[in-house]
C-alpha cells in the first residue's frame, strides 16, 4: 500500500538531528560518536537519529508507506532497517517536548530510507520511506552523502542511549 502523509505542525530539529521512533522506546535519543556523525546517523533496533545538513531550523516532513523513491534534489539518502513494535511510529526534534507527531504503521521490519534537502537558510525538507521488508535487514546504507558526510568503510550498526555512560 503507497500511501503520504505529510506530518504537521513542522519539525523543528536542532543539533544537527531529528529522531524517529517507535513510541513504545522511552529513551529515544541516542549518543553520538565521531563515526556516527561522519555517517549521519546513529540508530538502534526501533529509534534512529539522523543527522541534518543544517544545525538546526524547521523542516517540512512526509512519511510515505512505499519504497524510497529518487529525486535530484536529495543532498542525503540514508537507508536504516528498523522495527517497529507498536503501531504508531513518533518524528521529533530533540528539543520538542510538547508537540505531538507521529503516523501509524503495521508492526514490522521496514526499510526506512530519510532523504533530506536544504530548502532555505534555516530551512529544510525531510522526506521517511517506511518499505515493509519480510527479513531484518542486515544493515544500513548511504544512498547519497553530502559533503559534510564522510561514512566509515564498515557503518556502525548500534548506538548507546544518549546519557548512558
Amino acid at each position: 500500500m503507497n500511501t503520504t502523509t505529510v506530518l504537521s505542525p513542522r519539525l523543528y530539529f536542532s543539533y544537527s538531528q531529528f529522531m524517529v521512533y517507535d513510541r513504545s522506546v522511552e529513551l529515544p535519543g541516542c549518543k553520538w560518536t565521531g563515526k556516527h556523525t561522519r555517517q549521519g546517523f546513529a540508530r538502534r533496533e526501533s529509534t534512529v537519529c539522523f543527522n541534518t545538513p543544517l544545525e538546526c531550523g524547521h523542516a517540512n516532513v512526509s512519511v510515505s508507506r512505499s519504497a524510497y523513491q529518487p529525486r535530484p534534489e536529495y543532498s542525503r539518502v540514508i537507508a536504516v532497517p528498523f522495527l517497529v513494535r507498536s503501531g504508531r511510529v513518533v518524528v521529533d526534534g530533540p528539543e520538542e517536548t510538547d508537540v505531538e507527531r507521529t503516523v501509524a504503521l503495521p508492526p514490522g521490519n521496514y526499510r526506512l530510507v530519510a532523504a533530506q534537502r536544504v530548502i532555505g537558510q534555516e530551512e529544510e525538507a525531510i522526506d521517511l520511506f517506511f518499505e515493509s521488508v519480510t527479513e531484518p535487514l542486515r544493515g544500513s546504507d548511504v544512498i547519497i552523502a553530502d559533503d559534510a558526510l564522510d561514512p566509515p568503510a564498515a557503518l556502525i550498526e548500534i548506538a548507546d542511549i544518549a546519557g548512558e555512560a
